[in-house]
């Protein structure tokens, strides 16, 4: 701000980002972190749980991005039935491929 490279409205912007989570909340899928609902419902049959991890790096951050934007937790539980139904077909999820 003192150098005028952000306005006070960009500052605010910022500190409420920090204060609802939306400021960190991709940290986790640019780690590659497999949420809980997520991993255990890959470990539920055998083989999905590999067949996710061996899809490449930007692969996995699009699924994890998908799961972890959706809005309602219906949503979520039917995006992670997804994800575990192409992964023991050993396939991404359709708008993935």
């Amino acid at each position: 701000m003192e150098m005028g490279l952000m306005t006070e409205a960009g500052f605010f912007s910022i500190q409420t980002a920090k204060e609802n989570g939306s400021w960190t909340v991709l940290d986790q899928v640019e780690e590659l972190f497999i949420p809980k609902d997520l991993a255990e419902a890959l470990a539920e049959y055998e083989g999905t749980s590999e067949y996710f991890e061996s899809l490449s790096k930007s692969s996995k951050k699009q699924i994890l991005y998908w799961v972890t934007f959706a809005k309602r937790p219906e949503t979520r539980q039917k995006r992670v039935k997804e994800v575990v139904e192409y992964a023991r077909q050993r396939q991404k999820p359709p708008q993935f491929r």
